[in-house]
């Protein structure tokens, strides 16, 4: 299809004669448009139009499409179908254009997007001067457009009469730009004006300064330094009877232009400082750039390309557009596996260590927010530091960890050298294989290397009868990361027993566990699994404080559960209002994630072959709880109905925050930024109002708008709001959302159901020819001989196709279109007998 037209690329202000596909000329020709190729060069120069003597009457014959084409002689008829088949012919191109756009995105030949440009010459313009517009809107459209572009300063023969003429309607006669440029040179270019007072100018006699001049006086303004300019601006003032106070006015601006965030709006932000991750050099890329300098470029970027899916590496952290269609895949290499090669080893802290970097920081800086520096702190000065895991990063996690360690003990310790070495306690990091342990541990300082997780699932916790002895000793860990670490295990049973590992391993007196996923929807659908069991089996909430299920033995028993909570990105611990199916969703669009802005490394830069940016949003799903200890008793904290209605009605007066970063206690009237709903989706901002998009915590999604009249705090606020944010200043008004959470998903292949269809079919078809059926009427009605062979036969043909045959194309059609035709005929002959 893409043969029938060839497209070449050129600016739309030069085109020429050589520079027409033949074939679009000949077709415009047979349409009845007797212009050359420089003709139409000219029309695209005037700006698409000329001024026609023919112009519109009324709107109703652009509707009717009656306009002179080539000869007054030609019938309306005729006129219009040519009009219509010009118009036809320019969509084709259209067309055919975005054909071509997706077949270079899907070989990824970005290099040859400058072909594409075939709307930049504004085509339905330069016939719609002689031929008509489409219909009346489009004639509106280009008058309204032509109003944003110029204003009230229209061009000379930028629009045609009859364009022309619904512009004068629309918003008056229009100025033409040579008088304006008259009068502009009808001035002088010496003289300056001021403000008379009543409404008009007055000249300002000034002495010419010249270049020298200038000069001069810009050396004597440099050499008054601030200090002589604050002691004459006092001296003044003393004159004056007046008093200097000194405040900066950055201030004074900010405070008289608009209002500053508010203190809630600060507390509740999901983000980090600044916004953009700046993966440090001394830590994390200078070290893998030492490793990677040993090898060629080439050999890394051939053998990243490999291991993850092309030069876009779209199988590893990178979150591609869905318009993409990329397969979610798990990411081909894993931290535990105990066979990594060299080039592999390269490959995955090349291509994965930013993202997960990124990611895991992002989530560290909201829990350190959400739990407060008390938390953190608590963990530094404890007798063996802080124990973290590692369990799926390859030691990433380690270094976002460390670099939030870090930021914490220089603000709890002030005038800490940024060179020196902080506390760090206890790391462990999971690496399977050698060649990643030796890559990890150069960047990685006491640092202990676990080939693989101990099982504490099938391990006794306390003593039996066939064994008196003590359980043994378990590993316990203050906090761990585990990214990636879900998708890669197939059966759901094997990634529960997993989650329970994990849960295992934690400090039962306070831990936290972070799971981390890619943004998309079989990723969250795999974080939100592990948070729905871990609600239903492990933490206690109101209401739910035993686990009924089957035991060890296989009998059905009760489990009390233990203290927990979730600390982000959930605000609330009933059933997520996005994971409504056990699994997989077929045809899931909306799903719960964020994402996190960081700097490529200039070793990726090599890798993906960037030259225009060097900057990537990751996309992730998680979730952090913590184990042992529930804020919502200790602190009194409020989720459910009564929270959210609070929310909406909003916080702004409430000024005290008792959030667990603040030491001091709160006033009774306080609340926590875990009361809050959180933003799920970017805001809409519209022309005096904005749209939350929230899952508040009584565990729905709602869209809230903050209009202009609501307040003026929490409009301003609400235009500042980023995605995730936690949002405490209400809003006016408040809907339920509607949510694409697909259906679930079948698990027999298209086959198995239109073979499994078929044979129901048959067996209907049996039943209607059983000899002792009560039906009285006479068989021939019940068997039709064409259908039962049709249905046979497909049935026959998709019993070969899953054993491996190849099934020619017509045969299926055939199979299809008897099948169809069999149908129709049994019900015409049934009607005929009814």
């Amino acid at each position: 299809m893409l043969s029938r037209y060839r497209v070449k690329a050129f600016k739309p202000h030069s085109l020429g004669a050589s520079q027409l596909t033949r074939q679009h000329a000949t077709q415009l020709q047979r349409l009845g448009v007797r212009r050359s190729a420089s003709t139409v060069s000219s029309q695209f120069n005037a700006s698409s139009t000329r001024k026609n003597t023919t112009a519109f009457k009324h709107q109703r014959q652009f509707l009717e499409g009656k306009r002179t084409l080539a000869s007054t002689t030609e019938t309306d008829v005729q006129l219009a179908n040519r009009k219509a088949e010009i118009y036809t012919l320019i969509d084709n191109i259209h067309r055919h254009e975005d054909e071509l756009a997706k077949i270079l995105d899907d070989l990824f030949l970005e290099d040859y997007d400058h072909i594409l440009g075939i709307r930049s010459w504004d085509i339905d313009n330069a016939f719609s001067g002689h031929i008509g517009h489409r219909n009346y809107q489009a004639l509106e459209a280009r008058v309204r457009q032509a109003r944003q572009e110029f204003g009230e300063v229209l061009p000379d023969d930028h629009l045609n009469a009859a364009e022309l003429e619904l512009y004068n309607t629309l918003y008056g006669e229009a100025i033409n730009p040579d008088e304006v440029l008259e009068e502009t040179d009808d001035k002088q270019p010496d003289i300056l004006l001021k403000d008379d007072g009543q409404g008009g100018f007055e000249e300002v006699e000034f002495e010419h300064t010249f270049e020298e001049d200038v000069e001069v006086s810009h050396n004597i303004e440099s050499e008054l330094d601030e200090e002589s300019a604050i002691e004459r601006v006092r001296q003044v003032a003393n004159e004056l009877g007046g008093v200097l106070v000194e405040h900066e006015l950055q201030d004074e601006e900010d405070s008289q232009s608009a209002p500053r965030l508010h203190p809630l709006t600060e507390a509740g932000k999901f983000a980090t400082d600044p916004k953009t991750v700046f993966i440090p050099h001394d830590t994390v890329t200078g070290p893998v750039g030492v490793i990677l300098s040993n090898y060629s470029n080439k050999h890394i970027a051939e053998a990243t390309h490999k291991v993850f899916g092309g030069r876009r590496l779209p199988h590893s952290t990178v979150t591609l557009p869905p318009r993409t269609q990329i397969p979610q895949l798990p990411i081909p290499l894993s931290a535990s596996q105990h066979h990594m090669s060299e080039m592999e080893a390269n490959a995955y802290i090349a291509a994965l260590y930013p993202g997960i970097y990124a990611a895991t920081l992002s989530v560290l800086v909201e829990v350190r927010k959400r739990l407060g520096s008390k938390w953190l702190r608590n963990l530094i000065t404890q007798e063996t530091g802080p124990r973290v895991l590692d369990a799926g990063g390859g030691g990433a996690g380690i270094l976002a960890w460390r670099d939030v360690l870090r930021a914490e003990y220089e603000t709890m310790v002030p005038g800490h050298p940024p060179d020196a070495p902080v506390p760090t306690g206890k790391s462990t990091v999971l690496a399977g294989s050698n060649s990643l342990q030796l890559r990890a541990s150069a960047m990685l300082d006491n640092t202990t290397f676990l080939p693989r997780l101990p099982d504490y699932v099938h391990v006794r916790d306390t003593t039996t009868l066939d064994d008196e002895r003590a359980p043994p000793k378990r590993k316990q860990f203050d906090v761990i990361i585990a990214p990636h670490t879900l998708l890669e295990i197939e059966e759901d049973y094997l990634r529960k027993q997993h989650v329970k590992n994990l849960w295992a391993l934690l400090n039962p007196n306070g831990g936290v566990l972070i799971l981390l996923e890619k943004g998309r929807q079989r990723g969250f659908e795999a974080v939100a699994g592990a948070r729905e069991m871990l609600l239903e089996r492990h933490i206690a909430s109101p209401g739910s404080t035993e686990y009924d299920g089957l035991g060890d033995s296989g009998d059905m028993g009760s489990v009390k559960k233990e203290p927990g909570m979730i600390i982000a990105p959930c605000t609330n611990h009933g059933k997520c209002p996005m994971y409504h199916i056990a699994g997989q969703a077929k045809g899931r669009g909306d799903y719960c994630h964020f994402e996190q802005r960081f700097i490529r490394p200039a070793y990726l830069q090599r890798i993906i072959g960037a030259r225009d940016r060097n900057h990537e949003d990751v996309e992730f799903s998680y979730v952090a709880i913590q184990r042992g200890v529930d804020m919502r008793d200790a602190q009194n904290i409020v989720q459910g109905k009564d929270a959210t209605n609070a929310a909406f009605e909003g916080y702004e007066d409430n000024l005290s925050v008792d959030a667990a970063s603040d030491d001091t206690a709160a006033p009774p009237t306080s609340f926590n930024t875990l009361s809050l709903p959180r933003m799920v989706l970017s805001p809409i901002k519209r022309r005096g109002h904005v749209i939350l998009d929230l899952c508040t915590p009584e565990g729905k999604i709602e869209r809230w708008t903050v209009p202009r009249s609501f307040s003026r705090q929490a409009y301003h606020d609400a235009r500042k709001a980023r995605w995730g944010d936690l949002w405490a200043l209400g809003a006016k008004t408040r809907i339920p959302r509607h949510l694409k959470l697909g259906t679930g998903a079948s698990e027999d292949s298209k086959k198995e159901r239109l073979q499994r269809r078929a044979a129901s079919r048959l067996d209907e078809i049996g039943e209607t020819e059983d000899p002792d059926s009560l039906d009285p009427e006479p068989q021939e009605r019940q068997l039709d001989p064409a259908l039962t062979d049709a249905l046979t036969e497909q049935a026959h043909s998709l019993q070969a196709r899953k054993k491996g045959q190849n099934i020619p194309s017509w045969k299926k059609n055939a199979n299809k279109k008897r099948i169809r035709q069999a149908f129709k005929k049994v019900s015409s002959k049934r009607e005929e007998e009814d």
